[in-house]
């Protein structure tokens, strides 16, 4: 069973192609998560993913038209009906794992958090995902212990601003402990695993850009995260994972508020890396990953400047500015 959002977009995916959701009609996101039962964020994303994939288009309206051009709206209500014909069942299946949920929310915390500092209201969070407190627990502990909020008394939270001075902070910290962990790493790490790594950069070079931009933080991962491990030293890993909001800076925009760079945004950079650790060099390795995190956080600012002048965030209902 995929995430919620992955299910639904197969089932509408199966359900325009196969005529049960006509051309030319209005598909609203309030429409679709009331039928299905679930959140607005899995719709929001999954209607997202539709357009830019050019099965649906924006109109003068509210919502989204099925088909890239069509020449009549259709305005009706969304039944059941609608979806008799896709091989999968009308319900989405939710998950009973608090971490899909997490997964569903992080996007939305982490687009608000570079536009400035937001308050999260638990209660509303556990309503909006219709989970219990302590599922809704959990999942603010998880996006606290990766920097993205914090705790400020009972059930109230802050999603943590991520401003152009915290981004430098940031990567100064990841710049003091990662090249030191991939050291470690380049003489435990084996083989297998870092030419797997090395195989997967160069399959998405290949298609690039047309890759999803789940899979360029998969490989970001690869890198910064499960290489990390074999370093072997446990406290450095779970500091290095506060760290984690410059990766999702990425994750989060990259294909779905700003375009992918003309050149893959790091590949050379890690293939360099991975290389260096193949080869059982740990100082050329650690250099060489120092200069990487060095560039990155130029391209990142970048990114950020290009999201901030035209932000486009819709604020979901568990979170408020500061006084509002």
């Amino acid at each position: 069973m995929g995430t919620l959002k992955d299910q639904l977009y197969h089932i509408l995916t199966e359900s325009m192609e196969s005529g049960s959701l006509e051309t030319g009609l209005v598909l609203l996101e309030s429409n679709i998560s009331e039928l299905f039962k679930i959140s607005r964020s899995p719709v929001r994303q999954t209607l997202e993913r539709l357009h830019k994939e050019g099965k649906i288009s924006r109109f003068d309206g509210r919502g989204y038209l099925v088909g890239s051009q069509p020449a009549d709206v259709i305005r009706r209500q969304l039944t059941e009906k609608d979806f008799a014909q896709s091989s999968g069942k009308m319900a989405v299946r939710r998950t009973d794992s608090w971490r899909k949920f997490a997964e569903e929310i992080e996007r939305d915390i982490v687009l608000c958090s570079m536009v400035g500092r937001m308050e999260l209201n638990e209660l509303k969070l556990a309503k909006f995902l219709d989970v219990s407190r302590t599922t809704t627990q959990k999942i603010l502990l998880h996006l606290q212990s990766l920097g993205v909020v914090e705790n400020n008394k009972y059930s109230s939270w802050t999603v943590v601003p991520l401003d152009d001075d915290r981004l430098h902070q940031l990567y100064e910290a990841r710049q003091q402990l990662e090249p030191f962990m991939i050291a470690q790493a380049s003489e435990r790490l084996p083989d297998t695993d870092i030419k797997r790594y090395i195989n997967r950069l160069d399959s998405a070079e290949n298609q690039y850009p047309n890759i999803r931009g789940e899979l360029l933080d998969e490989l970001e991962n690869d890198l910064h995260q499960h290489a990390m491990v074999a370093g072997g030293n446990d406290e450095i890993v779970t500091m290095l994972q506060r760290t984690r909001p410059i990766l999702l800076i990425s994750k989060h925009l990259l294909g779905s508020k700003i375009d992918f760079p003309q050149s893959d945004p790091f590949f050379d950079e890690h293939r360099e890396v991975f290389s260096l650790m193949l080869s059982r060099k740990p100082t050329q390795a650690r250099d060489s990953l120092f200069r990487h995190l060095r560039a990155s956080e130029s391209k990142v600012q970048h990114r950020l400047e290009q999201f901030r002048d035209n932000p486009e965030v819709d604020i979901p209902e568990y979170l408020r500015s500061p006084g509002g």
